[in-house]
Parts: C-alpha cells; structure tokens; sequence
C-alpha cells in the first residue's frame, strides 16, 4: 500500500469532521447496508452492529443503517464487498493481508484483539488427555478443527499445527464430536456461549489459552472511503469519550472474567497473516489479559 492511501483515511476524517459540523440537519441519510445474519438475532445483543450504530452516530452525519435482502455468511459477505455492489457496505472480519488488499480496511480492533485468544472446546470427559500439555510441541500431538476459509486456519497450520477443516459450524462440531479432531479453538469472546447449550457434548479445557495477534475490523468496499472515514471518525470519538469501552464491557466483561486467562498456561502462536499495518502501538486499541 502506498504511503499516499496510509495517510488518506486519517486526512479524511478531518475532512468529514468538517463535514458533519457543517452538514445541514436534513441532508438525505447516507445508507449503510450490513450482512443480514443467517439465524433470528436481536439486533440489541449483537455488539458489532451496536458498536457500529454508535459509531455513525457519533460521526455526525446521519446513516441509514439495515440489514441486507438475502442472508450472507461471512464469506459470501466479503465477496460482495470485493465486488462494489451497491446492496452491501459494510462487513466485520478478521484481517489477513489478502482481505486488506482486496477491501479497505478501518483500522481499529472492534474486539480490541481478543479474538486473538483462544481457549479449547473439548468432548466432554476429555479434560484428562490435556493435562500434559505444556506448550506448542505437546500440543501438535492433537488435530484442531476449523473453517475452511477461516484466516485462524492458516494461522495454526503455519505454527505446525494439525487442522481439520468444515464448511458450517454444524460440520465442525460434528467432526469433534465423532473424534475426527479433538480441540475446537474459540475465542475467549464466545467459546462460553457456544458450549453453554452443549455441555452434555462439550467442555471447555480447563487450563490451556492459545494465543497470536489478530483483530476483526470494519471492512468497506474498496474505494468507499467516505464510509470507512465515517466509520474511523466515529469509532476514535467513542474511544475518546470512553463510549467504546463502556459498550464493550457491557457485552464482554464477563465472559473474560470466567475466562480466568491469567491463571492458564499461555501458547504463543506467531501469526504470518497479520498485516504490517495493524496498529499494535496504540495501546488503547486493544485489550492485554
């Protein structure tokens, strides 16, 4: 990337601070179209979209925000965006230096990094199989599952590790559960969830956290980049207000406290995926446990 388009999304936002400031009260709302989910979601417990809505709001410029007519899985989702259609906008994923050439990226971690952190979804009655696992080479003796188009995918395989591969989640916890695989890495964010209406099937490993550096990001179409300096503008004005922190704790501070990270055995994982621009200096962007 250029050091022309580094700088543009910065240089933007001022422009669209001026915008908002002196945009009359009734100019016609931008609309902003987001991926319809593929089940019933209340849209109030749904902390991207929230976090979004905040976002725009605070920009200053109005948005019409909806879902999208058909449902989209994540990767389908990110292929319309690629392809500069006008029935999608906006889309959340885990960056990989191909999804930041192919879309234009916000660059602020809206999980402030903890999908970064991943604990085990083990079959019930398992546990005891773990408890000689100490790092990286005792863990390659397991196969983990995932997605196949997941960035996490190619991330633990280029660490050494064993990864069996589904196409919807139905598949993968199937494939754990008939012991085609024996660990389901899940963030720290939604691992207690997951195995919430499963616990006759599944555990949680009890004393192991994987861990590489990642973020999920707001993607835009490419070009559009007066949405994704709205979007910027409005996220850096909640990180200043302390809005940003507030909603994210309320959705999140308690599935990290049961987490009890510190008190696991740390993996460290390299990720070869992340791209050179990931802003890991700005400390306020991310959330070490």
């Amino acid at each position: 990337m250029s050091l022309q388009r580094r700088q543009f999304l910065p240089a933007l936002s001022v422009l669209l601070t001026a915008e908002a400031t002196a945009a009359p009260a009734l100019a016609p709302a931008l609309r902003v179209v987001f991926p319809r989910p593929m089940r019933d979601i209340d849209p109030s417990t749904w902390f991207p979209l929230q976090l979004l809505k905040l976002a725009l709001d605070a920009s200053g410029v109005r948005c019409e925000l909806s879902a999208s007519k058909d449902v989209m899985v994540q990767s389908r989702a990110l292929k319309e965006l690629e392809a500069q259609q006008d029935h999608l906008h906006i889309a959340w994923s885990m960056t990989s230096v191909q999804r930041e050439q192919n879309l234009l990226p916000v660059r602020i971690p809206i999980f402030k990094g903890l999908y970064g952190w991943r604990l085990l979804l083990i079959k019930q009655g398992q546990q005891g199989a773990w408890k000689d696992v100490t790092g990286l080479d005792s863990l390659k003796r397991f196969a983990l599952v995932q997605g196949h188009d997941w960035p996490d995918t190619e991330i633990l395989r280029a660490n050494g590790l064993t990864v069996t591969t589904g196409t919807s989640f139905a598949a993968l916890f199937k494939m754990l559960d008939v012991g085609r695989a024996q660990g389901f890495p899940r963030s720290v964010l939604e691992v207690g969830w997951e195995q919430e209406g499963q616990k006759q099937l599944f555990a949680i490993e009890p004393s192991l956290v994987l861990h590489y550096p990642t973020a999920v990001y707001f993607f835009v179409r490419p070009g559009d980049q007066r949405l994704a300096g709205l979007v910027e503008l409005g996220l850096n004005r909640l990180l200043a207000n302390g809005g940003f922190d507030r909603l994210f704790d309320t959705y999140h501070s308690e599935s990290i406290n049961k987490a009890g990270l510190h008190m696991r055995r740390l993996i460290e994982l390299r990720n070869p995926l992340l791209p050179e621009l990931t802003p890991l200096a700005r400390k306020e962007l991310w959330r070490w446990p």
